[in-house]
């Protein structure tokens, strides 16, 4: 029992040093064949920290044969820096990094380092040494790995990693303390506290690469399916995604018995804004339009470019009179927009609105047909504005405008 816990620290740092040194090269490789910036990001975080935690972990071993200003400046250095890394990479993987979180690591950083090369400068005695070394990883990690445990963002992958993490940090704390009782106490003194917090630690690196892997991984399937589901020139939903979602949305009011409104909106004289301005500034129309509509719904509603300058909007749990609050937000928003290429331009928009409580999932394809041929009332009547289909009627009530 005693030789499974009291593992000798210089047996410890070559399996620290070709743990991260494996690390560094799989995440290496792994991150050339991601083409994600989300991913890539991580990734470049992960490999500077195991690229800063192996170069420690080699230029520390050599105490007593490299020169100090090496092995323990430049070394515990390194160690804060792999850490400050290590804690921006769980901050972004938990959805917690801000400008204020890195501002925050950056200042823990910019002091540990001051501070232990102060000390190191004025008083370099090795349990100093160990107590001001385990004061700085634990402040650098203890943010990152608070928000790895109750973080609402912290998954499967993360929470077990916390555990490990928290033992770490509890090692920290012993060992800084130990630091202060026994001023003999070097890097390289093998006892139960050194032991424990350098096991937690490589027992992290095993735990923590393919926890990683998985992360982002995760990443890449997520851009992959947002290109899937995604119109690239306005942001919007494509329509196929769009047919998808809207089916269950109308499964569910048929169940429910509840109202359901489908407005279909079209942008007037779309041609002659092609024609005039250019087919850039056509774009830059449908992209501003697409920002107006996701601004004027609820987190419930759906959108999508349905095709060309068409957009379609589902609306659930909602009757005529809340769908005619939303097209005429829309309407509103839309002759107001401008654009600073074209100061004098301005478009407005004609939407159809079809209504009703569904009986049936089949009656989804004449819903949209129904809020179509409202549009084309609204066309025919001198564009800008919007009628309503009530129920199955073909009969729109008054465009307003």
């Amino acid at each position: 029992m005693e030789r499974i816990i009291f593992i000798r620290m210089d047996s410890l740092f070559p399996a620290l040093f070709w743990g991260n040194v494996i690390a560094f090269m799989y995440l290496t490789v792994w991150h050339g064949k991601k083409a994600g910036m989300k991913e890539k990001y991580l990734s470049n975080l992960l490999i500077l920290a195991r690229f800063c935690h192996a170069f420690y972990y080699f230029v520390a071993s050599g105490r007593g044969i490299l020169p100090d200003l090496i092995s323990v400046n430049m070394g515990n250095t390194l160690l804060f820096a792999g850490f400050y890394f290590e804690g921006r990479a769980i901050l972004r993987v938990v959805k917690e990094d801000s400008k204020a979180t890195d501002a925050a690591l950056r200042a823990i950083l910019a002091a540990a380092v001051i501070a232990f090369n102060a000390v190191e400068l004025f008083a370099p005695m090795g349990g100093i040494r160990i107590t001001m070394a385990s004061a700085g990883v634990f402040a650098l990690m203890f943010m990152p790995v608070l928000f790895m445990l109750i973080s609402r963002h912290s998954g499967r992958y993360t929470r077990p990693s916390g555990v490990f993490y928290a033992f770490f940090m509890l090692g920290l704390i012993a060992r800084a303390w130990y630091g202060v009782q026994d001023q003999t106490m070097d890097i390289l003194t093998t006892n139960i506290i050194q032991s424990l917090t350098f096991l937690a630690l490589l027992l992290q690196i095993i735990i923590a690469l393919p926890s990683y892997t998985m992360i982002i991984k995760g990443y890449a399937d997520e851009a992959l399916i947002l290109m899937a589901t995604t119109d690239r020139l306005t942001g919007a939903t494509n329509r196929h995604a769009f047919m998808d979602a809207a089916a269950i949305i109308f499964r569910n009011a048929v169940r429910a018995g509840q109202p359901i409104s489908v407005l279909f909106l079209d942008v007037d004289n779309f041609k002659q804004i092609n024609d005039t301005y250019g087919h850039a500034f056509g774009d830059a129309v449908l992209a501003r339009l697409a920002a107006l509509i996701d601004k004027s719904l609820r987190e419930s509603d759906l959108s999508c470019r349905y095709g060309g300058e068409e957009f379609m909007i589902l609306l659930p749990r909602a009757d005529s009179a809340a769908a005619e609050t939303v097209a005429k937000r829309i309407v509103d928003e839309v002759r107001g927009a401008r654009f600073e290429e074209q100061p004098e331009f301005s478009f407005t928009v004609s939407i159809g609105i079809s209504s009703r409580v569904p009986l049936s999932e089949q009656e989804m394809d004449d819903a949209f047909r129904s809020a179509d041929k409202a549009m084309y009332r609204v066309k025919q009547a001198g564009r800008d504005g919007y009628a309503v289909n009530i129920g199955k009627s073909d009969i729109p009530l008054d465009i307003a405008r």
